[in-house]
C-alpha cells in the first residue's frame, strides 16, 4: 500500500545541523501535520540509540506541536525499537493532531500500511524473493 505522501520537505533548523539530524515534513490524507526527526551520525560505529538525541527529539515534539496548535501536548510520538524498525538510524515519527479522531484515523492508516506490507514481505518470502534487508542494530555505550 503507498500512501499519497504530499509535500514532503526535507530540512535542518537550527540544533539540527550539529546533533547530525534533520526534519522531514510531510502531508498524509486528513492528517496535514506530519514529521520524521532522523539522526544520521557520521560515526559508522554510533550506537543505534542515543538519549541524548532521543531527549532532543521529544524536546522538538513538544515545539513542533506548539508551533502548529498552540499546545505543547498536543502530538503522537512513534519511535520503534531497533528489531523493528526498517531504517538502522535512530528516527521519531510526530503526528500533531488536534482532535481525537485524528488519532484514530492516524492509527487506522499506520495499521492498514503496515499490515499490507507484513503480507506483502510474507508473499515474498514464500516465493524466494525476499529482500535481506535486515541489520543488527549497535548495542548501547557501555552495555555489554
Amino acid at each position: 500500500m503507498n500512501i499519497p505522501v504530499r509535500n514532503r520537505r526535507i530540512t535542518t533548523p537550527p540544533g539540527y545541523g550539529e546533533r547530525e539530524c534533520f526534519l522531514v515534513s510531510y502531508q498524509l490524507p486528513l492528517c496535514k501535520h506530519c514529521f520524521v526527526l532522523c539522526h544520521e551520525p557520521g560515526d559508522p560505529d554510533h550506537p543505534s540509540i542515543d538519549f541524548a538525541v532521543m531527549s532532543f527529539f521529544m524536546a522538538e515534539a513538544h515545539e513542533l506541536s506548539a508551533r502548529v496548535t498552540g499546545n505543547a501536548h498536543s502530538f503522537v510520538v512513534i519511535h520503534s525499537g531497533g528489531f523493528v524498525r526498517k531504517r538502522h538510524n535512530l528516527h521519531m515519527h510526530v503526528f500533531v493532531i488536534r482532535r481525537r479522531w485524528e488519532k484514530a484515523w492516524l492509527y487506522a492508516l499506520l495499521a492498514a500500511v503496515h499490515a499490507t506490507s507484513a503480507v506483502r514481505r510474507a508473499v515474498l518470502r514464500l516465493a524466494g524473493r525476499a529482500p535481506e534487508h535486515s541489520f543488527e542494530p549497535k548495542p548501547l555505550r557501555g552495555s555489554a
